[in-house]
């Protein structure tokens, strides 16, 4: 009897050592299909800025071009060990007629999370610069009023820390 209640004891403190050990499962911190159109609808950086700070992303710089604005957001994720950047780029044309979001990313397999989301939208033929290369493999679609494209690049994009994956949500 002596040794029965410390056996106990240790087997209770070994299998709730255990269980505390086990790693929380990982989740989605990706904005949906859903979100992505609706801030492509919105044609305001103010509106845009609040939503994608939710998130954790980080203002990081804005690019004034001919025909449009970008404003680009990044943050760092640590998956498995290994540092990553997401970069968020939110471009409005300058007379608010359209606008676009760019996801650009390595740490989560942007092809696999966002294509079930297309169930309703037309598989269409890839028109765009980065399916062009033999090394990347793109999945287009269009609804009515937005056209997204989804891109696993199997090469490392010139971003300088191995992002490679890719979705684009641009408002028609």
């Amino acid at each position: 009897m002596k040794t029965f209640f410390p056996t106990i004891y240790f087997i209770l403190l070994a299998a709730l050592g255990c269980y505390g050990q086990n790693p929380a499962p990982k989740t989605n911190t990706f904005p949906s299909v859903t979100t992505l159109s609706s801030w492509a609808n919105y044609n305001s950086q103010q509106k845009f800025d609040l939503e994608i700070r939710t998130l954790g992303f980080k203002f990081e710089i804005k690019e004034a071009e001919t025909s449009s604005i970008a404003y680009t957001y990044i943050r760092k994720v640590v998956i498995d060990g290994v540092n990553y950047t997401d970069r968020i780029v939110y471009r409005i044309a300058n007379d608010n007629s359209a606008s676009i979001i760019s996801l650009v990313t390595a740490s989560t397999d942007l092809v696999s999370l966002y294509n079930p989301q297309l169930a309703t939208f037309k598989n269409v033929k890839c028109d765009t610069p980065m399916s062009k290369d033999k090394n990347t493999s793109c999945n287009c679609y269009v609804s009515k009023t937005h056209a997204i494209d989804i891109c696993d690049e199997r090469v490392k994009l010139t971003m300088g820390d191995g992002n490679k994956y890719f979705i684009s949500v641009a408002k028609l």
